[in-house]
This record gives structure tokens, sequence and C-alpha cells, in this order.
């Protein structure tokens, strides 16, 4: 029968004051106040070395106001972070180091050490998504009670290895400036030197495609009583893994791993079937109790489930001509960001917040389509006041009216 579950959204569109600003002392990894003066690197001083100078100068997001790029170092990237809590991911860091290496030299990793791997890609997406919503003043607009705690290892995620020839040393974030990633840090692609790392995490994305219980439709309350949450309502599943698994035409990869990660209510239970231990969920995971699935490879022509952990996922042929260029992999994120945006759930609350949402939605997906397709030219939206950096200081002032408001 149909079942409604709340559980908390990710991010709530809500005006804030002092309360909100001082949520940028807060611990990234627990979100409590920082106990100690500590600093994360968003990303390891390892991998700013690995790609060239780390006191290289780089565009990181665009003043609301102005429409300027704000520039800094890579190794300036840092957030907040308690010295129990920096020290725990430390740990982390040097876990993959040898893996994104391995990566490099285009050697197949497990699957053990790809749930390590997609552990650190959702740490370094939800600090980048913390970091791109204090640099662009969105703090204000956007309630950022999500740290990585909260969010490492729970929903379902993907990665994608593209590898690039021909390319030198370098680091680039792809995605994480747009407005939809900020409003659902979903999606986002990291280039390391000549691979892209194209990496996408969201509420049951994926969970039909592997066979795993997943909603019959999600919805998302903008206001009232349950404002910012989302309901899950109705549950289906059927138990077999799809060919292709992502109902998304996505570039071919030399990689292409899913999993599946199945989710718990504030009581602490599972969704859905889960509860009365459904089998086809528990032989196909890797840790029951946390929900997480095992691995799912998508292949040229099939999709396999990866029940040894030890056993290499061998990298495939591409043909980097025929698949696409970096821009077009550039494109590809943010296109894919607003695929999993729209899934996100349909708007539930009173006509005027609906109608404001719909609205902001349609600011969003406009500018995410403008930076695909310049993407896709090889144009770049930091030179000067073009209309992708116009709509993009438009799409801040529109996000700071009040959410009652219909002009």
């Amino acid at each position: 029968g149909n079942q409604r579950t709340g559980k908390l959204h990710s991010k709530g569109i809500c005006r804030m004051g002092k309360a909100g600003r001082e949520k940028r002392r807060h611990c990234v990894f627990c979100g409590k106040p920082a106990s100690s003066k500590n600093r994360e690197h968003i990303l390891p001083k390892w991998l700013l070395k690995l790609t060239g100078d780390p006191r290289r100068v780089v565009t990181m997001a665009i003043n609301p106001e102005t429409a300027e790029p704000i520039k800094f170092s890579w190794s300036a990237l840092v957030m907040p972070a308690c010295e129990a809590c920096n020290l725990q991911y430390s740990a982390l860091e040097g876990t993959v180091k040898p893996i994104v290496q391995a990566l490099l030299e285009r050697k197949p990793i497990t699957s053990r050490e790809a749930f390590d791997l997609l552990d650190w890609l959702d740490k370094v997406r939800v600090c980048l998504w913390l970091n791109q919503i204090t640099l662009q003043s969105t703090i204000e607009t956007i309630n950022p009670h999500l740290h990585v705690n909260s969010r490492i290892g729970k929903k379902d995620r993907l990665l994608y290895v593209y590898t690039i020839e021909g390319h030198g040393k370098g680091l680039n974030g792809f995605g994480i400036e747009s407005l939809i990633f900020q409003h659902h840090p979903s999606c986002f692609a990291l280039r390391v030197n000549d691979i892209i790392l194209f990496n996408a995490s969201s509420d049951y994305s994926f969970s039909s495609g592997c066979g795993f219980w997943h909603p019959e439709h999600i919805e998302k309350h903008v206001d009232g009583e349950w404002a910012g949450r989302v309901a899950f309502v109705g549950h289906a599943m059927t138990r077999k893994l799809a060919h292709p698994i992502v109902d998304y035409p996505l570039l071919k990869a030399a990689l292409r791993i899913i999993q599946p990660i199945a989710q718990c209510g504030e009581n602490g239970e599972f969704f859905g079937p889960l509860r009365q231990n459904e089998s086809y969920h528990f032989t196909h995971m890797s840790d029951p109790s946390r929900g997480t699935g095992i691995i799912f490879q998508q292949r040229e022509d099939s999709a396999l489930p990866i029940y040894d952990f030890d056993v290499p996922l061998d990298f495939e042929g591409v043909n980097a001509v025929g698949n696409g260029c970096v821009g077009d992999i550039v494109a590809q994120v943010y296109r894919f960001q607003l695929y999993l945006f729209q899934k996100s759930g349909e708007l539930i609350g009173s006509e005027a917040a609906v109608f404001y949402a719909k609205s902001m939605s349609k600011i969003l997906s406009e500018t995410n389509e403008m930076k695909a397709v310049l993407a896709e030219k090889g144009q770049q939206s930091q030179r000067g006041n073009d209309f992708v950096t116009q709509a993009f200081r438009d799409s801040m002032v529109a996000a700071k009216r009040p959410s009652g408001s219909k002009n």
C-alpha cells in the first residue's frame, strides 16, 4: 500500500539571519561549533601537489553582486573543522591517495577501494557545496544544516571515470558554482591530471535500475509544517538489474560504477520492505546495517553485480573522439545536475510558495543549460558580463526574495 515517510531534505530554502551566518564557523564534518581552530583542506595537500603548484590561483565562484569571478589559490580552499573530525577524515585521505594514483596509471581498483573512493567524493562534494554557498552569499537563503557526517554514504551514488589523453597536470572542479548545485548538491566532476571523476549522489536516483526498493514518487514540501522536507510516497521494486542501469544517456566512460543505498527514517528504521528483511536487498548489500548496496558495474554489453569485493573492476576501452571531449563531459555535469534536480520531487505547498519555487526552478534550469552550451562550445562564462553571468546574478537576486512573492 501507499506509504508516506518524511525525512529532512538536504537543504531548505529559507530566510536566515545571524544564526545562519554563524553556520560558517561550524565544523564541516559534524555540523557542531568547531572545537578548535583547525582548518580542513577540502582537497588534500597530496592532491594539490600531484596536480601542480598548490598556490596556483583558480576561479571558484561568481560574485553575486558584480557577476565577476572570485579567485584564490587551491591551498586557501579550507573550511572550519573539529580537531577530532579532522583526524578521522585524514585517515580517509590517506586511504584514497593510492586509489587515485592507480586510476591515473590506468590500473583497476576493487569494490572495496571503490567504497572508500565514493565516500571521499561524498566528502569533497559536500565540502565544496558548503564553501560555495558561503562564497556566493546564498547562506542567507539556503540553510546549510547538511554536513559531511550526515551525507557520506547515505544516498544512491555513481562514479564514471573518464580518461582524457594528452592532458598534463591540472586540477579542476566542474559544476560546483551552479545554483542548482547550491540548492541540490547532487553532481560534480573533478579533473585530476588526465582523468575526470564524474560523481553523482541523490535520493533513490539509481535504486530502481539496480532492482532495489524505491518510492513511487517523491514530494518536496516548500512551506507549512513540513517545509524543507521530502516525503517518500509508496514503494516499488523490480528485483531485476536493468541494462543500462541509469536511465539517462551518459557518455561512455572507462569505468562506470553505481551503488544503491537504502535510507533510514528519523526513527532509524529502513524505509519500505527492508523492515521485513527483503531478500533481494540483503543479497546485494555490502553492509546491511548501513543499507549500502554492492557495486554494480555498467559495461558496454551488460550490467553486472560485483559480489566479490576484491575482484578488479577493469577499465573498458573508450574512443575519446567518439565519446566526447572535456567540454562535452563538463556540459554533461550541468545537464545531469538538472536531470537529478527535476527528479528530486513534486513541489507541495501553498499556491504562492509553489509558484515561487517553480519560478526559481525555471531560472536555475535555464542557467544550467546555458552553461552546458558554453562548455560544449569551449567558451568561458567568466569573460566579462556575458549572458550566463548576467543570468547567474539575476538568479541570485531572485533567490533572496521573500518566498511568498510572485513579482
